[in-house]
């Protein structure tokens, strides 16, 4: 089954993907200057709103360490299918230097790729 995140579930997923790309939790600011983009392109993902601006969207995604085509699943833009959600979960579970081939496929990076 497939569906589509509620806002709570896409804020959620978001402050896993910074602890797990820097450590530590950002707000919506830090984020944005962290990216590189303005705070209201931040705020639509937050929101579960299209970012208008395709470079601010794959920005964003890099800074989190996602696809492009992930980050649209967790902002809401598109379904996710149980499956997938599970195994987002799992792979934001473990806790190794290595990211595993299943997570890769859903669209985390690497996180030896992280900058």
């Amino acid at each position: 089954m497939k569906a589509r995140l509620t806002e709570r579930e896409t804020n959620d997923l978001l402050l896993r993907l910074e602890e797990r790309m820097y450590g530590r939790r950002f707000n919506s600011m830090q984020l944005a200057q962290k990216a590189g983009v303005p705070l209201d392109a931040v705020n639509r993902v937050e929101n579960q709103l299209p970012v208008p601006d395709p470079q601010a969207r794959d920005r964003i995604a890099r800074t989190l360490g996602v696809s492009p085509e992930l980050l649209a699943r967790i902002s809401g833009l598109e379904e996710m299918s149980n499956d997938e959600l599970n195994q987002l979960h799992a792979c934001l579970r473990s806790t190794g230097g290595e990211t595993p081939p299943a997570c890769e496929q859903i669209g985390l990076q690497p996180l030896r790729e992280r900058s």
